[in-house]
């Protein structure tokens, strides 16, 4: 996982993100709100950096491209927040958007919006049993592949869905099966 460049923001803008509510309308009798987990979600962080030199856009430009655009993940310093605890140390980050650039003569004005990704990076191992490698050369990866609302359930076994030799069910925080 990379590290977001060593680079001060001149400004600072933080979007504490949204409950998980819906809200639907029953025979006039007004909204009804539903809450669908303990967490907020939607965090967003905006840094803005006047008079960058060519130096400077280039690592902002790199970090970008290294972490395959809004794809990868990776971890901001403390100092980019003035050393403040405002997000917890254990965030990682991911690009909302490319980095927008202004050139202003020999300096540039660039916008760099993140979203805050909250909480623990949970590795899961599956495990295929009997299955054999293939040919193919086989390469680790990190996935937020569990997102929405728990338990996830995972079946594993033979083909017959009806009876899988195997359950796995992740449950967040909070829920009820």
């Amino acid at each position: 996982m990379t590290t977001y460049p060593l680079l001060i923001p001149q400004s600072i803008n933080f979007d504490l993100g949204r409950l998980n509510v819906s809200e639907e309308s029953f025979l006039g009798s007004g909204p009804i709100r539903f809450r669908h987990s303990l967490r907020t979600t939607g965090h967003n962080l905006r840094l803005v950096y006047r008079a960058l030199t060519q130096a400077q856009v280039e690592s902002l430009r790199e970090h970008y491209n290294e972490n395959d655009g809004t794809y990868n993940a990776f971890e901001v310093p403390t100092s980019i927040w003035g050393n403040l605890n405002v997000a917890a140390t254990n965030s990682t980050y991911k690009y909302a958007a490319p980095p927008e650039e202004r050139h202003t003569g020999l300096y540039y004005e660039v916008a760099v919006t993140l979203r805050v990704i909250f909480g623990v990076n949970l590795l899961y191992d599956l495990q295929g049993g009997d299955a054999e490698q293939s040919e193919i050369a086989a390469t680790s990866f990190t996935s937020y592949a569990f997102q929405g609302y728990a338990p996830f359930i995972l079946n594993g076994g033979a083909a017959d869905p009806d009876d899988p030799a195997a359950t796995l069910i992740l449950e967040g925080r909070g829920a009820d099966r």
